[in-house]
C-alpha cells in the first residue's frame, strides 16, 4: 500500500514538473515571439505569420531544442487538413493561447486563408 502511494505521488510530481516545463518552454517562445515583432515592428502594424515563422527560423532553430522546433516552427506535431502547408500553425496554436498579448487577424484571400499575428504593443501580428 505504501509503495503504491509512493508510485502515485512520483507520477503525480512527474506530472506537474511536466506541465511546469511546457509553461516556461511556451514562455519563452512568446517571449522570442514578443522580442522579433519589437524589433521588425513599429506601432500598430500588421506582420504576416509566414514572415514572423521564417525570422523565427533563422533566428532558434539552431538555437531552440529540436523538439521545441518541431512543435512551433513546422507542422509536423500537428496532424490534420488544417495545418497542411503551414510550418508555422503549432506556433500559431501557441499564440491563441495568449489573446492579452497578440492580436491575430484572418484575412481571406484567393489561395485560403492567411494568418497574421499582431502583438499588442507596440506590433501587431498578421495571420
Amino acid at each position: 500500500m505504501i509503495y503504491k502511494k509512493a508510485e502515485g505521488r512520483s507520477r503525480v510530481d512527474r506530472d506537474a514538473d511536466n506541465l511546469q516545463l511546457q509553461q516556461l518552454e511556451e514562455k519563452d517562445v512568446v517571449s522570442s515571439v514578443a522580442n522579433v515583432l519589437s524589433d521588425l515592428c513599429g506601432p500598430g502594424e500588421w506582420m504576416p505569420m509566414e514572415k514572423l515563422h521564417a525570422v523565427l527560423v533563422d533566428k532558434y532553430s539552431s538555437v531552440w531544442h529540436h523538439s521545441r522546433v518541431r512543435r512551433y516552427l513546422t507542422s509536423e506535431e500537428w496532424p490534420g487538413p488544417e495545418s497542411k502547408g503551414k510550418p508555422w500553425y503549432g506556433l500559431l496554436m501557441l499564440l491563441r493561447k495568449y489573446p492579452e498579448h497578440f492580436v491575430i487577424n484572418t484575412r481571406i484571400v484567393i489561395s485560403g486563408q492567411t494568418p497574421y499575428l499582431y502583438k499588442i504593443a507596440p506590433c501587431l501580428l498578421s495571420l
